[in-house]
């Protein structure tokens, strides 16, 4: 490795870890998204079905358990949506994601800094693994099964990601 590119590794080095953390954020986007599909899909069963119930048994007047039970069920159900997986995962994938974006905002302000050289190798380092522990945590705190494995996000991801930084930065020559 020629000095020149020493120096540069730990810019390279930051500048990848800002580069997955963008991909993160993209992720988190695409996922939240499907999960508010989800779970407004089933806010739309929910109130077709209590509110088909009880127009249908005033109606017709017949059968009141059946109708009184798809009643029921749907404030069962209503109830209970802050359990239902596509609820909490949705609360969860919001959280995650508003706080990617904050450390996003700063690292990219960080990446001034480091571009410039205002900063040593040392500092480049310490603030890296800064990054990744506070990435990491976040990641912990929201998801502490781990994220939910999307291939097809993680690939769109990537491609915003790259089509981010060319526009800000403009494309990286090695």
């Amino acid at each position: 490795m020629s000095d020149e590119e020493g120096a540069h590794r730990q810019q390279d080095l930051y500048f990848n870890e800002l580069f997955q953390l963008k991909v993160a954020c993209e992720y988190m986007r695409l996922y939240l998204n499907d999960l508010s599909r989800w779970v407004t899909q089933f806010a739309v069963l929910r109130a077709v079905a209590s509110s088909g119930a009880i127009a249908t048994w005033a109606v017709v007047k017949s059968y009141p358990l059946v109708w009184g039970g798809i009643i029921a069920a749907a404030q069962l159900a209503d109830a209970l949506k802050e359990v239902i997986p596509f609820t909490a995962r949705q609360k969860e994938a919001g959280a995650l994601s508003m706080t990617l974006d904050a450390l996003l905002i700063e690292t990219l302000y960080e990446w001034e800094s480091i571009y410039g050289g205002r900063l040593t190798d040392q500092e480049i380092t310490e603030r890296r693994r800064k990054l990744m522990q506070l990435r990491h945590d976040a990641e912990v705190k929201h998801f502490p099964t781990g994220l939910p494995e999307r291939r097809r996000y993680l690939t769109m991801a990537e491609d915003e990601a790259v089509s981010y930084f060319d526009h800000m930065f403009g494309p990286r020559t090695e």
